[in-house]
Formats: structure tokens, C-alpha cells, sequence
């Protein structure tokens, strides 16, 4: 019956409109005022630079159509065709945003934009006070009130935003073993170990925690991020002995969002990473910058110290890693991939330099001066790599990928320990215990992860949202 009646009111509509004035069709999509205040607001947080989920950046017209590495993100005129929409409803999985999928009328006026053509009229939405919104990720439907702990920062307390669940993007345990750091939006929350507890919040740099570095003596707590095409922000926080935290030192010289910092061992000196192509080392106590390292053609996505302080490396999506003498900024090595770099980290003792690429493959280097034309191994994973970390007594090591697994190491990175596959969405971040014998890995549904490394059993999960975060306990306990 309805396949007759269907193709009758199309008809009916045809002969209708040639004897009568047919009503006039609705303006078209505008893109700056319409569609990007939602890409900017539920997307933007995690997919920029060459770490994005996928491969897939928001951050320019190029980059929004091209997609990543799943195909053609959008076709003009051709929505069902485009992987945009099929991820939006979930077509294509994981369904996105991860967790918090788009009302059906907002998916359908973005599927509607690509079948009028896809038209890009500018890349900066007007706000309603006709300011300029770049990256800003407003939630919806918050409650009253603080999240979990205490909020300390400019303001004294946390933006709406951040009081919501967002993707946990950067997690760091504290040399002393006391503390982990995980970052959020706009946020970053300190957590006990043992009882994943958070016990403060503090306000961070604007847009997402891309990245959190405890100093070597644990005195003091970096986190980086920035507003995308704006500026990039360190907050900088000194450790106090005991209650509150007071407000951060905030630093801005970067003229993009901050991919990675690192401290330097043995020196009052951290190092930056950033989407502007520069990596940027600090004088930790003035807040200036000692120098500017522009080897790189492409972003710099991350940037660590060995364990000495004797070197620094990069890593950039312009498919390289570079090898500097910490004492000097002289670059004595090059290191060549097949693909942007996402991750890297020197092993415990610094003679190895381990590197995570898009092309899904990590990569073990010596760390030497002259041409290095191969890695000593590497090891092959069903998605790119976004973290990693060595601990702190050099024995173990952990990645985290965007498929959802987390691998433990051994310190050589030649033994592979365990799979742990608890996470049910991308992980961004992961952490080792001084000891090594727990890690925690922060994910895209806004949660952090705890285990065993040893017998790689989950201890609990943490979600971090609006409210005092519940810790959840896996069947039978810990």
C-alpha cells in the first residue's frame, strides 16, 4: 500500500505545483552560523592536530572535508556518502561524540548543509555577543555546584563546562606515587591512587588538557593546552605541603594549542610542544623562554627529556623525530617514519627513544649521535598509538591506542605483557606507578582506568563528571 501511495503525493505534488504558486523553499544552511557552533562545541575538544582521533581534524575547511584515515568525511551533496554523517548516527561505530550522540534535528541540518553542497562561508562562528568562537565547547544541562573537590584557579572555581564529563585527554601519576593527574575539559583533577578519590579540581587552560607533567622532585604540576588558532596556555601550579591548591602561573608564548610538555631532570627547565611547528624550552622560574627549536615543517606533537637530562627529542606530523643535547638545542639526530608522529618517551636508563606514528607501528630507537637508518624493532598495533609512558624505575612500559587497548611492556620494549581491554572507547592517555605496578589510562568516555600491571586485573574505574566522581569497582572487588 505505501509503495503506491508514496510515488500518488508525488505526482499529486508535481501537478499541483504547475497550476498553483509553490511556497518558498527555506533559505540554505550557513555553515559559520549554523553548523560550525557545533562542530566547534561537541567535536573540536579532541579532533584537532595530528594526534585527532582517526586522523581527523576539525581545525581548517581542508581538513573537515578530507577526513581521516576511515574515508572522505564529507562528500558535497551527497550526505550518505559522507562518513561525517555516519558517524553522527552511529552508522559507522564508535557513534560520536562518544557518549552523548547529537539530537536527530541537529544531525539532520548538518546532512542537509552537505546535500545543498557543503558550502563553507567562513571558519569562524559568531557568538551571540558577535565575538569570535574558536574551539569553545559549552555542555548542556549542568547542574548547580562545583565538580568533585575543590576548584582552585583564575576565578576560584570551575566554567560550566568543565563541571560535565569530557574525554580524558592527559593522565600523570606523581613522582612520589600520592597523586595522579587527569585532564579534562578545562579542567584537571587530582585523584588518590588507592582509592581514586578526587580530592581537588583545578581550574586548567582554556579548551582541553592536552597534556600533564609532574617536575622531577614533584614540587610542582604543568598542564598544558591553549584555544586552537589562538594561543597555547601552560598552567603552572606549585605543589603545596598540604590543603588547598592556589591559583596557577599561566604562560602563553605559543601561538597554537600546546601538544605535550616535559620536564627536564636536574634542571629548572621544561620543554613544549605545539601545533605552530615550534617546540619551546622554559626557564621554569622566570616563565620565559631560553630558546625556540624550528627544525620541524609540520606540528609538533610531542616532546620528552631522558631520564639524565641530556637530551630532549620531538616528535612532529611531519613524519620525524629529532634528537637535541638538552645543554645546548643542538639537533644531532633525525629520525625518519612513514607517517605524522602522535607519541614518544625515552626508556628508564635513556638509551632508547620509543615513537608512536600514525601508520599504527611503534618504533624503539637507540638514542646516538649520527644516522640512525632503522629501528632496533618495532611492534604493530590495529590503531595509531596517542600515549605512552615508561615508569619511573625504568621497568615497565605502557601504551594506550585509539582501538582501546592498553599494552604493558617490559623497560627494553623487546617482551609483551599484557592486553588489557577493559576501556570501551579510544584511550588518550596512560600513566605508570613509580613502581610500575599499576597503570591508568584516561579515555574518550570520561573515565579513568586502573590495574594491576602484574596480572593486568582492573582495580577500579573513575568517572569524571558534573559531580563528585563515584569510583566503581569491578565485580568481586579489587
Amino acid at each position: 500500500m505505501k509503495a503506491v501511495f508514496f510515488p500518488y503525493l508525488c505526482a499529486s505534488a508535481f501537478i499541483c505545483g504547475s497550476l498553483v504558486s509553490v511556497a518558498a523553499a527555506p533559505p540554505r544552511i550557513q555553515f559559520s552560523r549554523q553548523v560550525l557552533p557545533v562542530l566547534n562545541r561537541e567535536c573540536l575538544g579532541c579532533h584537532k592536530g595530528s594526534a585527532a582521533p582517526g586522523g581527523y581534524s576539525l581545525e581548517s575547511a581542508e581538513r573537515l572535508f578530507a577526513g581521516g584515515r576511515h574515508g572522505r568525511a564529507v562528500v558535497p551533496g551527497k550526505s550518505g556518502e559522507s562518513s561525517l554523517i555516519k558517524y553522527l548516527t552511529g552508522e559507522l561505530k564508535p557513534q560520536m561524540p562518544p557518549g552523548k550522540p547529537l539530537p536527530l534535528d541537529t544531525v539532520a541540518l548538518i546532512r542537509r548543509w552537505i546535500d545543498e553542497g557543503a558550502k563553507i562561508d567562513g571558519m569562524t562562528a559568531p557568538t551571540e555577543q558577535g565575538g569570535i568562537l574558536r574551539g569553545a565547547m559549552p555542555m548542556k544541562g549542568l547542574p548547580a555546584g562545583r565538580a568533585g573537590g575543590a576548584a582552585h584557579g583564575p576565578g576560584a572555581s570551575l566554567p560550566d563546562a568543565a563541571k560535565q564529563s569530557a574525554p580524558v585527554t592527559a593522565v600523570a601519576w606523581s613522582p612520589d606515587g600520592k597523586w595522579v593527574a587527569a585532564g579534562g575539559y578545562r579542567a584537571v583533577r587530582l585523584l588518590d591512587p588507592e582509592s581514586g578519590s578526587v580530592l581537588h579540581t583545578l581550574a586548567g587552560p582554556s579548551n582541553q588538557v592536552l597534556s600533564l607533567a609532574w617536575s622531577p622532585d614533584g614540587k610542582r604540576l604543568a598542564a598544558a593546552g591553549g584555544q586552537p588558532g589562538v594561543a597555547g596556555e601552560v598552567s603552572l601550579w606549585d605543589v603545596p605541603p598540604s590543603g588547598a591548591w592556589g591559583p596557577p602561573r599561566v604562560l602563553k608564548e605559543h601561538r597554537e594549542t600546546i601538544s605535550s610538555i616535559a620536564w627536564r631532570p636536574g634542571a629548572a627547565e621544561f620543554a613544549t610542544a605545539s601545533l605552530d611547528k615550534t617546540a619551546l624550552v622554559w626557564d621554569a622560574a622566570a616563565g620565559t623562554v631560553k630558546r625556540t627549536l624550528k627544525d620541524h615543517v609540520d606540528a609538533v606533537t610531542a616532546v620528552a627529556y631522558s631520564p639524565d637530562g641530556k637530551w630532549l627529542a620531538t616528535a612532529s606530523s611531519d613524519r620525524t623525530a629529532k634528537l637535541y643535547q638538552a645543554d645546548s638545542g643542538a639537533k644531532v639526530n633525525s629520525f625518519n617514519h612513514g607517517d605524522g608522529l602522535t607519541a614518544l618517551a625515552f626508556s628508564g636508563k635513556g638509551d632508547l627513544l620509543v615513537t608512536a606514528c600514525l601508520d599504527k607501528q611503534v618504533r624503539v630507537w637507540p638514542v646516538k649521535v649520527g644516522t640512525v637508518e632503522n629501528p632496533l624493532r618495532g611492534h604493530g598495533e590495529g590503531e595509531a598509538v596517542d600515549a605512552m609512558a615508561f615508569s619511573a624505575d625504568g621497568g615497565t612500559f605502557a601504551w594506550g591506542a585509539i582501538n582501546r587497548k592498553v599494552r604493558i611492556w617490559n623497560g627494553e620494549v623487546s617482551n609483551h605483557k599484557r592486553e588489557l581491554n577493559d576501556c570501551p572507547d579510544w584511550v588518550y592517555g596512560v600513566a605508570l606507578s613509580p613502581d610500575g605496578k599499576r597503570v591508568a589510562a584516561g579515555a574518550g568516555d570520561g573515565k579513568l582506568y586502573f590495574w594491576n600491571t602484574e596480572d593486568g586485573k582492573l582495580l577500579r574505574t573513575v568517572p569524571l563528571g558534573p559531580v563528585a566522581a563515584a569510583v566503581v569497582l569491578p565485580a568481586g572487588g579489587p
